[in-house]
């Protein structure tokens, strides 16, 4: 098993959810702690509170990793007179450090907005509600001696290439021979100096978004076998990567029907909804985590009929039902399948890399609203 640090858990997360998804607003990332501390227990959380704070020192937890920045607003004083104040000094006194992805999770693939689709079953092919940022593809060949194929795929997979569309892993290989001489100042892992060597090799085509260039070549120096990985690198006109908030997916039900789904699906005590016909049928529905009021027009333009999203006013809603769209109001808690779902992507991570790892779900965490 491996030891790891605070930024070796950093590096996976900024692959799976990059801090340039994230907006100029949101305060992500290490809030508290220092990137260099080892890692041997990690709990998830929606929120850094008393609750879990108190969690933590219990467990012994040396990293909190949140959906939700444990700082949002500046700090003049950092004293025990205001309660908020006196948990940061809770945290900073058992060494608990504390790294937030909050719109970056909520803006990348299989992130937030994909969590919520799926737990309301919302089909695949989902249409992004609002794009907030584009990149384009690269494509990377590299050939590879056959007995390393795999460790070399495996990197590549790791450091994020070989991702199209809703598939992950993707790669394509091709047999041939690969021919070269070592010269001298050479330290050949296969063949001799001044000898023709020919290898059974085999060519590895991935894609990858432009901005995992960086990682991606480093995977490939470091799990290649050669002293001098040949490889070429593409730059591909054809596809562009999209990343953005909210899913729209074609699903037939009613009003009636979704607020039954959700209720059931996220165990909520109840939820506010809006509707002229709770027993109309819609064909395009819209998740929004969070608050996503101010992006119902968005929704409207793509189709949707109905919108799913926390925290929606009473003006907004009016302006809803104006405008013909349904709103169900699911609360911001249903974003606590951020602890769920980290936990298992972070468990993956953990078998891929034989981490030394405990990773603890938080359990004492609930939503703040309650329902009489």
């Amino acid at each position: 098993m491996t030891q790891i640090k605070v930024e070796d858990i950093i590096q996976r997360i900024e692959q799976f959810a990059p801090s340039y998804l994230a907006e100029d607003w949101d305060p992500i990332g290490l809030s508290f702690g220092t990137s260099d501390k080892v890692v041997n227990k990690l709990m998830i959380a929606l929120d850094v509170d008393a609750d879990t704070i108190q969690e933590a020192q219990e467990l012994g937890i040396d990293l909190i990793f949140t959906h939700h920045p444990a700082i949002f607003k500046s700090l003049k004083t950092l004293n025990t007179e205001n309660p908020r104040r006196n948990e940061y000094i809770n945290l900073i006194k058992s060494d608990i450090a504390v790294f937030s992805a909050h719109t970056n999770i909520d803006a990348a693939d299989y992130g937030m907005s994909d969590w919520l689709a799926d737990a309301m079953e919302l089909p695949k092919g989902r249409e992004i509600i609002s794009p907030s940022y584009q990149e384009g593809y690269k494509k990377l060949v590299v050939y590879v001696p056959e007995r390393d194929v795999e460790e070399v795929r495996r990197a590549l997979h790791n450091a994020g290439a070989g991702e199209v569309g809703d598939y992950q892993d993707v790669s394509y290989s091709i047999k041939g021979q690969g021919r070269f001489t070592p010269q001298k100042g050479a330290d050949p892992a296969v063949g001799k100096i001044g000898k023709e060597e020919i290898v059974n090799e085999v060519r590895i085509e991935v894609m990858f978004p432009s901005q995992l260039t960086t990682n991606v070549i480093t995977a490939v120096q470091t799990a290649h076998p050669y002293e001098e990985p040949v490889y070429d690198l593409y730059t591909l006109e054809n596809e562009k990567k999209v990343y953005g908030y909210g899913r729209i997916a074609d699903y037939e039900a009613t009003t009636e029907e979704m607020i039954g789904k959700i209720i059931s699906k996220f165990d909520l005590a109840g939820l506010k909804y809006a509707s002229k016909d709770p027993k109309k049928l819609h064909k395009k529905i819209a998740v929004f985590g969070g608050a996503g009021a101010d992006y119902y027009l968005e929704a409207k333009q793509k189709g949707a009929t109905l919108f799913i999203t926390g925290d929606v006013s009473y003006h907004n809603a009016q302006d809803m039902l104006r405008d013909g769209i349904d709103v169900i109001d699911a609360g911001h808690y249903i974003e606590s399948v951020f602890v769920s779902e980290m936990s298992q992507v972070i468990n993956k991570w953990k078998k891929e890399e034989s981490w030394d790892l405990d990773i603890f779900p938080t359990k004492k965490q609930k939503d703040v609203f309650k329902f009489s």
